[in-house]
């Protein structure tokens, strides 16, 4: 579970980004005790793409999409990351003893990621650092303003020098370095980075047990890309307040694309009033927005169509009816070539 942290924080960071922004994200992570995994992992992400991965076994940076990287640029970055892993170590084993961690896995977590926004405007760059799951490290830097806010709750010396050098440090070379990748990755993924698919939205209905009576509505949208959507649930066309709502986190599914729900428990005496509810959905690949009607009212005590008469009528209609006529038509010919040779004719007209 430690080890998904700096994940959620990246999900994170990515639901709270804007609409039509972009961000590059390197999530790293250095462990302390003895596992099957490396000691230090890297991914670089694009947007939820992961772009190129790198690990202290291997040492090299290893690509993830289909595109190339000189063996200049991968010595840049095998430096930068070997960097980093030692500055990791470092630190993991002061928290460690810090915390007077015993033996066992221990895990430090960082999460580093620059935007760009709709109008190709560089935007924040944000700094977390976490150990055992527990955030103690945040650096927020606005290159427009050329600040940098910190929030520190671990025992680590951050005096001036020491946050004048990570301001340049930042305005000089992590936040153009960061912007410049981006925009080249963009470019040359634009096919996969920048598709759009549009939601399948359902409205689901779950009675509640016999005891508290009423019901659940879920309003579901899955299958889209990319990961900002609006969905609410409506009831009589009208919206309903968000502290009714139980809403799950933003979740990515097998394919790449995302899903989201909404719930709203609908009490006994509300299912007698007889309202009608609307899932509604707007998607950026949506020219207007998606509406699902819950077209039946929810207490119609009023008896069902009967499944099985639906489905002798719909037999009745395509296929008995027809063979039936087919038959009669065969013998009424049959009995009009035994009387008359010169009736086929007539009777072929008439079938």
């Amino acid at each position: 579970m430690k080890r998904l942290h700096v994940l959620v924080n990246l999900l994170t960071f990515l639901s709270s980004a804007r609409t039509g922004s972009h961000s590059l994200c390197s999530v790293a992570t250095f462990i302390i005790g003895e596992t099957p995994f490396p000691e230090f992992t890297l991914l670089i992400m694009l947007d939820d793409i992961t772009v190129s991965s790198y690990d202290s076994d291997t040492q090299k940076t290893v690509m993830r999409v289909n595109k190339t990287i000189n063996d200049e640029e991968q010595d840049f970055f095998n430096s930068i990351f070997v960097k980093l892993h030692e500055h990791m170590r470092e630190r993991a084993h002061l928290l460690k003893q810090h915390f007077n961690c015993s033996k066992g896995v221990h895990v430090e977590q960082r999460l580093e990621c620059c935007e760009l926004l709709s109008n190709n405007v560089q935007g924040q760059m944000k700094m977390t650092d976490s150990f055992n799951g527990l955030s103690g490290f945040v650096m927020d830097y606005n290159i427009h303003q050329n600040s940098l806010h910190t929030d520190i709750k671990w025992p680590i010396s951050f005096d001036t020098s020491q946050y004048e050098y990570q301001k340049a440090l930042y305005l000089h070379f992590l936040q153009p370095l960061c912007t410049r990748t981006l925009q080249t990755l963009l470019k040359d993924l634009r096919n996969y980075a920048l598709r759009k698919v549009k939601p399948r939205v359902r409205l689901m209905k779950q009675e509640l047990d016999s005891h508290s009576g009423g019901a659940r509505l879920t309003c579901l949208a899955t299958g889209f890309y990319p990961r900002h959507i609006n969905m609410t649930l409506l009831k009589d066309g009208q919206g309903m307040p968000e502290h009714l709502f139980t809403v799950d986190d933003l979740l990515p599914n097998a394919d790449g694309t995302y899903q989201m729900r909404k719930t709203v428990e609908i009490s006994e005496e509300e299912l007698q009033q007889k309202h009608n509810y609307t899932c509604t959905a707007t998607h950026l690949n949506q020219d207007n927005k998606m509406d699902v009607y819950w077209e039946m009212l929810l207490t119609d005590d009023r008896p069902g169509p009967n499944i099985t008469v639906i489905i002798t009528s719909i037999l009745f209609v395509c296929v008995i009816a027809p063979t039936a006529a087919f038959l009669l038509c065969k013998r009424r010919g049959a009995v009009s070539q035994a009387s008359s040779q010169t009736d086929y004719s007539a009777a072929s007209s008439e079938c």
